[in-house]
């Protein structure tokens, strides 16, 4: 649309055309109709006068549509230059050379706080205060002189203006404002004319950008680890941070002279070229690599890379964190972790990544193997006796003899006294290997001055089980080698299915086991001891019962091992006293029989918790039986555990008036040194002895002087298992006073004991 004021050339043309032609008009016309019509001088006078007053009506409405016409235009140019200056956020104004504001949109308005015709009229210093209106003045003043456009930045503080801007109000505004002269029709300059843009947010965020990037430069450059940035196309270094120079030994002025090849190892190049050649565009790239130092040593560095623009050119930029201390540190710890420290043969952890890779082999190549897991016998008698030293030295020399018995061999020490070797084939003969094995372990050590016996138990397990996890494979091997303990005489087992059935079976067992307790399933039996010279019952051993709802009454060699191995063999244990300790009572008041005791066999585990005595001493308290009458039966096996704390804890006991006695004597590895160091009051022979009485009289001279051993001591004497009349008679010829068997009562249930006791009392014959 074009603008056309009235004050135009072109408008005022058209008014004078547009007069002159109907000027001319009416005069020819109208004095052609008057010669045509009038001849009288007064007609035509008259006529003169109504003519000259048409013109003057004719005139009138011609130059009435004009201006009419020309109004309207100049409406719309005046509205369409108003919505122009209102529609727009910059503040737009125009002022005389006087400096008085002569246009103003609202923008402008609102930067002075007044209203648009409170400002127009108005100059800088009635508006802004003079402080601020020198600095407008005076570039107006530029603006008029050099004749072209001029831009200024100006910080009005919001204490200069009637109302606060837009923004933070207590700090200053900055406004970007662009000055020119304005001009008449005529080419004079007649003001001024500005734009002013309130730069303050653009101006802060350029502050802030700047700002951010000098931090960003001085995290490059003060970095504690290795930067640089270098060109992705020359692969030319860029720049180089402070933490690099120092670590890598080159200047700044050497590295902004390499490229990234002369940090690498030679032998390293091709795959860093191949690796850059086939990065994508964006990539981020970590992962450690080997690079150079000036010196020649080589470091490894975990790096993380990012791509980057660098002045204008596409590269990278490059965090280094050498881990070549921390890859050593980790070697170390590998070693460790993976290693035995005593032996130097791997340990079940390290073992059990070795067996898992060759499982994993075996899956995909058919690379069969054979794994064999053996244990030392006897090697816990052995510490216990000889002392912990020796047992080290017995397990180097056997780690040793292992890896020479089979030097291509994966061997690994997994347990105290538990070694594990991977063969890398399979075994065709597996006598001739175990046999081989065997025959190296089996041969005398040295050890101390000590010469040391072991013998070796070995499970066998073929590189064929349906397994895929290495602990599978080694509890298969934990289970034959378990089995094989009494595989005489070649000790070895190769694990089958039965095996793992008959494993599964004792998980079952233990399960049961654990729920026995709870539901009430175990029963004491008691059978009697009698005095072999007046057949009168002394007392009672108190033997533990299950009485399973499936399998009926379990046999105490399935059960009693696994309690110990479970620890169950505590709360039973416990158990089993309180009940034998009441039912003694019981039948002490019921029969007037003081003098009873009460028998009760007691685990090594008990005898190391440390709160057993607080419950022995609960049990008197509460049955209220005399410590005398109360007997703990230990085995020669469970001495050898824990020597020192059971002995002490065997003395409190001796302490408070309770009887002890060692059970099954003549069947462990050092009976006699165990009557020197433990407090027994009472001397078991074990049933073994009993039993051969009559088939040997090289045995009725050992039981002899077993006896006689006991009456030295001033030990109690009481033999176990007797079955016939022969077996009486030999052993009361031998002195022994007390005695327990088949031939006077087998172990009887609560009931069928009481009845026994009753009889007995009443009856008091000598057995048939």
């Amino acid at each position: 649309m074009k603008l056309e004021p009235l004050s135009s050339n072109g408008f005022a043309t058209k008014i004078t055309a547009w007069y002159a032609l109907i000027g001319s008009l009416w005069i020819v016309l109208t004095d052609y109709l008057v010669a045509l019509t009038l001849n009288t001088p007064e007609q035509l006078l008259q006529a003169q006068t109504l003519k000259g007053w048409g013109f003057v009506f004719v005139t009138s409405c011609g130059l009435y549509v004009l201006l009419r016409r020309g109004t309207r235009s100049l409406q719309k140019s005046y509205s369409l230059l108003e919505t122009i200056l209102e529609s727009t956020t910059d503040a737009i104004f125009a002022k005389n050379l006087e400096g008085k504001y002569i246009v103003v949109n609202t923008a402008m308005a609102e930067i002075a706080g007044v209203p648009v015709q409170q400002m127009l009229g108005a100059n800088d210093e009635e508006l802004f205060g003079a402080e601020v209106a020198n600095q407008l003045r005076e570039h107006d003043r530029i603006s008029l002189v050099s004749g072209i456009r001029q831009e200024r930045e100006a910080c009005l503080n919001p204490d200069y203006l009637h109302t606060n801007p837009v923004g933070d109000p207590n700090k200053a505004q900055i406004y970007l404002t662009s000055k020119d002269i304005w001009y008449d029709p005529y080419g004079t300059p007649i003001g001024v004319i500005g734009l002013s843009r309130n730069i303050t947010e653009a101006k802060r965020a350029y502050e802030a950008l700047a700002q951010s990037e000098e931090r960003y430069r001085n995290l490059f450059a003060c970095h504690p680890q290795p930067m640089w940035i270098y060109d992705q196309e020359s692969l030319e270094f860029l720049a180089v941070n402070r933490a690099a120079i120092a670590h890598y030994g080159y200047s700044e002025a050497e590295f902004l002279s390499m490229t990234i090849e002369d940090i690498r190892p030679a032998e390293d190049v091709p795959s860093l070229l191949n690796n850059l050649q086939d990065k994508p565009s964006g990539y981020i790239a970590s992962g450690v690599r080997r690079h150079l130092k000036k010196d020649g040593s080589v470091i490894a560095v975990d790096i993380t890379t990012h791509d980057v623009e660098f002045e204008g050119r596409p590269a990278q930029v490059i965090l280094a964190n050498d881990i070549t201390e921390q890859l050593h540190v980790q070697a170390q710890l590998e070693r460790y972790a993976f290693t035995d420290t005593l032996t130097g043969l791997l340990n079940r952890t390290g073992f059990s990544r070795n067996l898992q890779q060759a499982i994993t082999r075996h899956q995909h190549q058919n690379s069969p193997f054979t794994l064999l897991y053996l244990s030392l016998d006897g090697f816990t008698r052995l510490k216990f006796s000889l002392g912990h030293a020796v047992a080290r030295q017995l397990l180097i020399e056997a780690a040793t003899r292992l890896k020479a018995c089979f030097p291509g061999a994966i061997a690994a020490r997994l347990d105290d006294n538990e070694f594990a070797l991977r063969l890398r084939h399979e075994v065709d003969s597996v006598d001739a290997v175990v046999g081989h094995l065997r025959e190296r372990l089996s041969s005398m050590y040295h050890l101390n001055n000590h010469d040391v016996f072991s013998d070796c138990s070995i499970g066998v397990v073929r590189s064929n089980l349906d397994c895929s996890d290495a602990e599978d494979y080694l509890q298969a091997g934990d289970t034959a080698m378990y089995q094989a303990r009494s595989a005489l005489p070649h000790k070895y087992v190769i694990f089958s299915q039965q095996l793992r059935d008959t494993a599964l079976n004792r998980i079952e067992l233990d399960s049961a086991l654990r729920r026995a307790l709870e539901r009430d399933e175990f029963e004491v039996y008691y059978q009697p001891f009698i005095d072999l010279s007046t057949y009168q019952c002394l007392g009672f051993e108190a033997l533990v019962r299950w009485q399973h709802p499936q399998r009926g009454l379990v046999p105490p060699g399935e059960f009693i091992p696994l309690t110990e191995e479970t620890g169950l063999v505590v709360p039973l244990g416990e158990w089993v006293l309180q009940r034998a300790c009441q039912q003694l009572k019981a039948w002490q008041t019921q029969f007037q029989q003081p003098q009873l005791t009460m028998s009760v066999n007691v685990a090594a585990l008990q005898l190391t918790q440390p709160g057993f005595l607080d419950v022995l001493d609960d049990v008197l308290r509460t049955t209220g039986i005399a410590p005398p009458c109360l007997k703990l039966e230990i085995t020669e096996t469970t001495l050898m555990q824990n020597t020192e704390t059971i002995r002490c804890s065997l003395d409190h006991i001796k302490q408070r008036g309770i009887n002890l006695s060692i059970d099954d004597f003549g069947t462990g590895y050092s009976s006699l040194s165990y009557l020197h160091l433990f407090s027994f009051t009472v001397l078991k022979l074990d049933r073994s002895f009993v039993i051969q009485l009559e088939s040997s009289d090289k045995s009725i001279e050992i039981v002899r002087n077993i006896a006689r051993l006991a009456q030295n001591l001033n030990l109690a004497l009481v033999a176990e298992g007797i079955e016939t009349q022969q077996q009486l008679a030999l052993l009361q010829q031998l002195d022994f006073q007390e005695g327990q068997g088949y031939l006077f009562s087998h172990p009887l249930p609560p009931s069928a004991a009481k009845q026994w006791l009753q009889d007995k009392i009443q009856s008091d014959v000598l057995p048939d």
